[in-house]
């Protein structure tokens, strides 16, 4: 790598740490959930088939690409907080299945909405051409990290 590379390559992880930093935390620190827990119940409430059934860690972990260990530290903290419970699965009790409390129904749509008000925000500030460009590179980095991770 030369210089130029590793200059460039510095620049972006100073950005990265500084966007994710400062990227709208606040409404997750403010209703008391880490971004973690509102992708893991945003997952749950949006794209599971059947609510009120709910889904396995395995699907969960598969879905949001994360370890089992890591979904189920998430859960276990969901739990505890009375987001989602955890019930058998009525075709096969081995199974254990998660589902979304009506509690965290209404905190996801509200920390939804203010996430869209707060990328509406940046949208604006940008403009309608960098905001394309950004999804853009934006778009094309996360291809290059996916394929990075099954290497």
């Amino acid at each position: 790598m030369n210089n130029f590379s590793q200059e460039l390559a510095q620049d972006l992880l100073r950005i990265f740490s500084q966007f994710k930093r400062s990227s709208g935390q606040q409404p997750f620190t403010k209703l008391g959930i880490k971004p973690s827990e509102f992708l893991l119940l945003h997952m749950l409430i949006e794209h599971c088939g059947d609510p009120s059934l709910g889904m396995s860690v395995t699907e969960i972990s598969d879905k949001l690409e994360i370890t089992l260990s890591g979904v189920t530290h998430t859960i276990n903290s969901l739990e505890k907080s009375g987001f989602i419970e955890r019930l058998a699965d009525p075709n096969d009790r081995r199974i254990v299945l998660v589902r979304a409390t009506d509690k965290s129904s209404k905190i996801i749509k509200q920390l939804y909405a203010e996430r869209v008000q707060f990328i509406e925000g940046l949208v604006t500030f940008l403009g309608e051409s960098d905001s394309k460009e950004f999804i853009r590179l934006f778009s094309k980095a996360l291809d290059y990290f996916k394929e990075s991770r099954k290497k």
